[in-house]
């Protein structure tokens, strides 16, 4: 059997074979069973391997015809020396990677690589997106502006305005999460190095009323990822955010819950993906202003921005400003991570013992039975029950001095504390897994500070937390790794998985001029900006 992919010269090859290219465009295709591939059509056996210009979509075409007939066409692009196109066979692959393409075929779905391929950022109509809310280059530069600028920090109780942003919590150095166990937005001080030294205030008060001037902006669960978000419909650890027009999985939830009037839930009413209900309730939440006397109203840059994104807008700017951060949100994507760049083709860009580990996590350990799709997260069009696990983690544990406030019953409870059924009690959404190495926090009560212990812990198969008899996830049981295999796995999750360029996703200045992701450090009647050092 042969394993191959066909870079992307293809294409150009196939323009000189006119009679191909006309019949819609060869694509990279593998040859087993006297099966072939045209056009976007994939017909998936086990082994195929997709080009990062190339990958394998979905159409309404599939041709079968023989073997010989097959390689007949294949040999009229191949036979050109001066092609940069290349083909790998087995030769090419170690016996572990071929034992892993077989292994991620078999969890594919029947889409074999591309089924955990993420597309590139500007490849807009592969990214998965809510369809009232497209995509478009125009709508990611005014929502990347928005996101990092601490210029729109105007709704909070204090006299700290302007020092935190979404990015404070979500930013790039810190794999799109906060760099510490509790976000701190308002009533945060200090930065370090990814967010690490940011702390609260001792002008404010974790347990404050909740209308108290004086009370942070602070959750009771860590801070999630912004990283690879487009593969998941609904949002936070609940999954209380979404309530798209195709959506399914909030569904069924009777509105009175899912969009409970006075409380940020009341967003769902807009009828939209989790994304971007997130991003307009979460401007509220975490105080930023951007509807009246805010940047974009005053200046001149960001009004540009608006009107290139929103040339016909309805008025709404609250929720056009969020559309927009949701589309920029929807583009950050662990693209050059070296299993990517592996699953594109690019052989040797996994060491040994980091393709043992991903044969592991497809494998043995069956990590990919709950994190799966691109992010390795859940499947575009996932249900409840195959996003949401209960396995025991625990909560925050509020006797530690670097976690400030309360953890309510309801947020316990997890999913079932938003759903009120008692059967999604203490499941939590599963997190895609790239990057995890920028921070020390895992878990959502980030009961854990490796990667190597979460992998310990769920290859003991014994809860942290104690759960009501039957709630804990049947999938969470014992996966039987030696010492050996789980140092393989914890590599695999730790290097290969980790994209280094994450930073090209975070601007060096905002149109405000203030400071990118946080005012943190006030140093001689000054902020200093995070990014560049520099005191304003």
């Amino acid at each position: 059997m042969m394993n191959s992919y066909i870079g992307s010269s293809f294409a150009e090859c196939n323009t000189e074979v006119n009679s191909v290219a006309r019949f819609c465009g060869l694509v990279p295709f593998f040859v087993s069973h006297g099966v072939a591939h045209f056009c976007n059509q994939q017909v998936s056996p086990k082994g195929i391997r997709v080009s990062k210009n190339n990958p394998l979509g979905i159409n309404s075409l599939a041709l079968l015809l023989a073997g010989g007939l097959i390689m007949g066409l294949l040999s009229g692009c191949s036979s050109d020396n001066n092609s940069t196109q290349t083909l790998s066979n087995d030769s090419a692959l170690t016996d572990t990677e071929q034992q892993l393409i077989g292994a991620i075929t078999a969890r594919s779905g029947g889409q074999g690589l591309a089924a955990f391929t993420l597309p590139a950022s500007d490849d807009f109509t592969a990214i998965p997106q809510d369809p009232a809310n497209p995509i478009t280059a125009e709508k990611i530069a005014l929502g990347q502006m928005i996101f990092h600028d601490t210029g729109f920090a105007l709704g909070g109780r204090s006299n700290d305005s302007e020092t935190w942003s979404c990015a404070t919590c979500h930013h790039a150095a810190a794999g799109f999460k906060s760099g510490i166990k509790q976000g701190l937005g308002e009533g945060g001080v200090g930065f370090g190095d990814e967010g690490s030294e940011r702390v609260l205030s001792t002008m404010f008060n974790a347990v404050a009323d909740s209308d108290a001037i004086d009370l942070p902006d602070i959750q009771p669960v860590t801070s999630p990822a912004t990283l690879n978000l487009a593969y998941q419909d609904v949002m936070l650890w609940n999954g209380q955010f979404g309530h798209s027009e195709n959506g399914t999985i909030n569904s069924g939830i009777d509105d009175a819950i899912l969009a409970t009037p006075g409380t940020p839930k009341a967003e769902n009413n807009r009828r939209l993906s989790g994304i971007e209900i997130q991003a307009v309730a979460g401007l509220g939440v975490h105080r930023l202003k951007v509807d009246t006397d805010t940047p974009l109203q005053n200046n001149a840059e960001y009004q540009r921005l608006y009107q290139a994104a929103y040339p016909q807008s309805d008025g709404d700017v609250l929720q056009d400003a969020a559309l927009a951060i949701a589309a920029f949100e929807r583009t950050i994507l662990a693209n050059e991570a070296p299993f990517q760049r592996w699953l594109g083709g690019e052989n040797g860009s996994m060491n040994e013992q980091e393709v043992n580990g991903a044969l592991l996590f497809f494998g043995k350990a069956d990590c990919a039975a709950c994190h799966t799709g691109p992010g390795l997260s859940s499947q575009v069009g996932a249900t409840a029950d195959e996003v949401f696990f209960a396995i025991g983690m625990s909560d925050y544990d509020t006797s530690e001095p670097t976690v400030h406030g309360n953890v309510a019953e309801d947020v316990s409870r997890g999913r079932g504390g938003f759903t009120g059924d008692v059967s999604e009690n203490f499941k939590f959404k599963v997190p895609q897994l790239y990057n995890l190495a920028d921070t020390s926090v895992f878990g959502h009560g980030a009961g854990f500070d490796s990667i190597r212990a979460v992998v310990e812990y769920k290859n003991t198969g014994v809860a942290q937390s104690e759960l009501p008899a039957g709630q804990l996830d049947t999938r969470f049981r014992p996966l039987g790794l030696t010492d050996e295999e789980i140092a393989d796995l914890t590599a695999f999750l730790t290097t290969a998985l980790y994209d280094p360029n994450l930073m090209r996703y975070e601007p060096t200045t905002v149109p405000s001029g203030n400071c990118v992701v946080a005012d943190p450090l006030q140093i001689d009647g000054g902020f200093r900006c995070p990014q560049s050092g520099a005191i304003n």
